[in-house]
């Protein structure tokens, strides 16, 4: 004997709510708040010049993002993304470039828990006179009390400057980077 459709709708209505279980802290947990990421603004743009003071290149952070975040206890972890742009000037000889960059972690009263300072290169394709380019930096780990998350941490990016150069690029004007001498 065939089964009714409507017979089988509440053997199968009660399968379905049952897979959707989960106990009532699952249900309503607090969605988890990750630090904020941006690129600090006096050190977003740097540019190198060759031995005659004629631009080689000038570098640029264009943005940064949040690519992952977790909360395990007390520790949390989190992975940036950043993309940057880099314009080829004619003091340029050489296709490859190497910069220097930091990524800071500042607590939520603005103190620097952390900072690491980095070491890259690019590189610029044939003859094109400008490069975009994107790098993760997953190394970002920190206590937060218990029971909090990341509400109120920031995550800030941006070339790692002499004080020279981070003076410099205080009273220049926006379109001046700060300038470093690569000798090319």
């Amino acid at each position: 004997m065939p089964m009714k459709p409507f017979a089988v709708m509440p053997l199968a209505l009660f399968l379905l709510l049952g897979a959707c279980g989960g106990n009532d802290d699952e249900i309503f947990a607090k969605p988890l708040i990750c630090p904020t990421v941006g690129v600090l603004s006096t050190a977003s743009h740097l540019r190198a010049t060759g031995g005659n003071g004629e631009p080689a290149y000038d570098l640029e952070f264009m943005r940064a993002r949040l690519q992952n975040c977790d909360l395990k206890k007390n520790r949390m972890t989190a992975e940036i993304r950043f993309e940057m742009r880099a314009d080829r000037g004619p003091a340029m000889t050489e296709s490859d470039f190497d910069f220097r960059y930091f990524v800071a972690l500042l607590n939520p009263e603005g103190g620097v828990i952390n900072k690491s300072i980095e070491k890259d290169s690019g590189k610029f394709k044939s003859d094109r006179p400008q490069v975009f380019f994107a790098r993760s930096y997953d190394d970002i780990k920190f206590e937060v009390p218990e029971g909090k998350d990341g509400e109120g941490y920031e995550i800030l990016v941006g070339f790692q400057l002499s004080r020279e150069q981070f003076e410099q690029s205080i009273a220049k004007p926006e379109n001046a980077p700060p300038v470093i001498e690569t000798g090319q």
